[in-house]
Formats: structure tokens, sequence, C-alpha cells
């Protein structure tokens, strides 16, 4: 292993040999010391280590000399030798020199000259400790760096092959979706067991549909392939369509549905499709968790900045603690649908996920047994 250097430079002989000797008692055999008497031949011996691979440490050098000067010296140094720490020598406390060395050289510390050997000492063995420490906080960097790099490529590698796997399901579901809802309508004479079976197929499908659909958005999301495309839309007749959409579910639970908007336009910068699945999704929740014969009211608002929708229920509310996980990946709250519905505990961080992808906000205000409100701000266009 080859031994690291310590370059002084100065032009004084007598006073550059008692600085290599008083370092070389400082130091031991754990580092050379290379003398220069001026910048020029410093500069050549720096550049030879460099070649030669051997750690450079730090350099120390006069700043008063003929030709180029300690601080002029130490910048071309750091140019070619960035990690180096530098150290200035001066009999007068120049501070513009040591404002240029502090600016441009890497410049650790200035010692006055005659130097107070303790001082020198110490402070050189501190450079060197300072040097060595961020050498190896930069190695480790470094590593952690080709970790993330290593983890990140098999991250995609998984969920490349998630998306595969996940995607190849769809169609053998879809074609199970499709024999069952056949056998429910389209044969005659068919026993009231085999109807149940099919019955139970269809919801079954249906449940594993919605999870594959969900995974694949999931996907997308991490993986960075949703496309987004921002326009200006006037966002009232997305929601109008969603609730509409909606209102034969809830019926089935006797929901009152209710849709409240004082404007006839409200313009905001989306993403119509994106959009859509955000009310859709945000709005079946409401209906899947709401008691029976409660109601659901959504509204519109806007200011100078924001519209902003409100999803209201008037279901069980949510805990503190279940709000804080709310838009979580395969989150299970407290509340469960009240009509046995199936959850996938994705669509809320899908929502999350895709509001953010408008550069909008989503929340929510809730309280043990006064229901939810979920609101969607979205910029004003």
């Amino acid at each position: 292993m080859k031994i690291p250097v310590i370059v002084c430079v100065d032009d004084e002989r007598t006073v550059l040999n008692s600085l290599q000797t008083e370092l070389m008692n400082a130091l031991g055999d754990d580092y050379l010391i290379e003398p220069a008497e001026s910048g020029l031949d410093a500069l050549e011996i720096i550049e030879e280590l460099l070649e030669d691979g051997i750690e450079l440490p730090v350099v120390i050098s006069d700043q008063i000399m003929p030709g180029i000067k300690g601080d002029e010296l130490l910048t071309r140094i750091h140019a070619i030798a960035p990690k180096t720490l530098t150290i200035l020598l001066t009999g007068q406390a120049d501070a513009e020199a040591i404002g240029k060395a502090v600016n441009s050289a890497n410049l650790y510390r200035y010692i006055p000259k005659p130097w107070e050997s303790t001082d020198l000492h110490l402070t050189v063995t501190e450079a060197i400790k300072s040097y060595f420490q961020d050498k190896e906080l930069e190695q480790f960097y470094a590593r952690l760096q080709e970790k993330v790099a290593e983890h990140t490529r098999e991250l995609q590698q998984k969920n490349e092959l998630l998306s595969i796997a996940v995607h190849d399901l769809k169609n053998p579901l879809s074609a199970i979706q499709g024999f069952s809802e056949m056998i429910q309508s389209d044969f005659d004479d068919i026993p009231e067991e085999v109807i149940e079976i099919a019955d139970q197929i269809v919801t079954s499908s249906r449940q594993m549909f919605e999870l594959v659909k969900n995974l694949l958005e999931v996907n997308a999301i991490e993986s960075g392939k949703i496309n987004v495309s921002l326009n200006v839309l006037d966002i009232r007749p997305t929601l109008q369509w969603v609730v509409n959409q909606s209102i034969e579910m809830a019926k089935a639970k006797n929901i009152t549905l209710q849709f409240q908007c004082l404007e006839k336009h409200y313009h905001a910068l989306v993403d119509k499709n994106i959009l859509r699945q955000v009310f859709d999704n945000i709005i079946s929740n409401a209906v899947k968790y709401s008691p029976y014969g409660k109601h659901i009211y959504v509204r519109l608002r806007q200011d100078d900045k924001y519209v902003r929708c409100e999803i209201q229920d008037e279901g069980l509310g949510l805990s503190l603690e279940d709000q804080q996980k709310l838009f979580g990946q395969f989150t299970r709250l407290t509340p469960k649908p009240t009509g046995g519905e199936h959850s996938t505990g994705l669509g809320l961080f899908i929502v999350k996920k895709l509001v953010d992808s408008m550069h909008g906000k989503v929340w929510c205000e809730s309280e043990l047994g006064q229901g939810t409100t979920f609101i969607v701000e979205l910029k004003v266009a």
C-alpha cells in the first residue's frame, strides 16, 4: 500500500526544513513529507503523485512567495485535487488572500507565521482526520447508491413480472365471469343449486377482477407509467356522471345520493379519465361503508385557487388511528362494508396517488359516530 504524502511549500529553505522536520516528528512513518520551494515545483510534484495514485490528504503552503502566491497555488491545486484539504501559512493576516482560499481552494485553516508547534500539529492531524472521514463517507454513499440501484432494478423486475402475471389473469377471469352470467340468464330448466353456484362464481370473479385492476393500477403508479394529460375542464359534468352511475348501487341499500352545487361551471386543470376514477372510487366507498337508509351528499365549491369537491356520508366515522393510515396500501380499517361488499384495501391509496398526479390535494375529516367527509381540491384553471 502506498504511503500518503503531505506536500509543504515555502520559498525559504530554512523554514521549509523546519516545517518538514516538525511534521515528520509529529506524524511518524505513517506519512511522507514532500517539500517544494515554489508553486511550480509543488504543482509538478502533485501531478506526479496523482498520476501514481498516491493519497494527498493535505497541502501546506506559504502565502508570500515569488511567482505564484499561496492562495493562487492552493486554488490551482484544488482544481486538480478537489478532495485535498489545504492550509495557508501567512506572516500577515491577509484577509483578501484568506477569503479567496476559503472560497476557491478548500481551505481548511490558515496558520500565522511564526507558527506555534502545538497548533501546527493539531491543525495538520485534524485536517488529515477530516480528509479520511470525508473519504470514508463518500465511499459509504457510493456503496449505498449501488445497493439502492440494485434494489431498484430488482423491484422493477418484480413489478414487471407482477404486471405480466396480473394482466394475464384478466382474460380468464373475464371468461369465468361471462360463462357464469350466461348460466344465470341464458339457460332454462337449470337447477336452483346451479344458479346459486353461478351467482357465487360471478361475485367471486368480479371481486378478483377488481383486485387485478387495482394491482395493475398500483403497479403503473409505482413504476411511473401512469399517463397524465392535464387540461382545462369543467368538472361538474364528470362528477354528475359518476353520481348518476352510483345511484343504482346506492338504491340497493336505500341510500339517498344528493349532488349539490351553486355554479354552472367549475373549471380546473385535470385529467378527465383520472378525475372520473377518483370520484368513482370515493363515492363508491361512501356507499360501501354507509349503513342502509342513510344519505350521501356530494358538493362542489370553488374559490380563486381551488375547485373543492366534498363527499359526505352518515356512516360510523373514523378514529384518528384509522385516519392516519387511510391512504396506505392494503389498509384494513376498523369500519367494514355494511352490505358485505368486497374491499381490496387499495382504493384510497390509488386515489391519493392519482390526485397527487394532478397536483391536487385529498384528505378526510371525520369523527367517530359523526360520519366522514372526503375532500378533493383541484387547482383552478
